[in-house]
């Protein structure tokens, strides 16, 4: 998926994939594959973007990129969901915690 508003932003300020590139210490091809949503780009990587083009990170990120903590969903179902599944992560991971400890003490017998 390409970062529309990363390219346009770019364009706006006149600015080649090289340039940009050499702006941010990269080779063109790494810049370019971020770009084009080949590598991911990093939070510290979207605000030197920002830095550069003069515009709010957000105004980068095409909107499925922003952040959760950023989104207005609407619904508060999808936040329902992401809490329900953050919490069956942390249960998982005390889980695993507990089988650990078990087997380090079945280890020592």
């Amino acid at each position: 998926m390409e970062h529309e508003n990363l390219i346009m932003a770019r364009k706006d300020r006149g600015l080649t994939q090289k340039e940009m590139a050499d702006l941010l210490a990269m080779e063109q091809t790494t810049y370019s594959k971020k770009e084009r949503g080949i590598s991911r780009i990093r939070e510290e990587e979207w605000a030197q973007f920002s830095k550069i083009l003069g515009k709010d990170i957000d105004d980068l990120k095409s909107k499925d990129q922003i952040s959760i903590n950023n989104i207005n969903f609407g619904h508060s179902i999808y936040l329902k969901i992401i809490e329900t599944i953050i919490r069956y992560n942390q249960k998982l991971e005390e889980e695993n915690f507990l089988l650990k400890e078990q087997l380090k003490k079945q280890i020592k017998n």
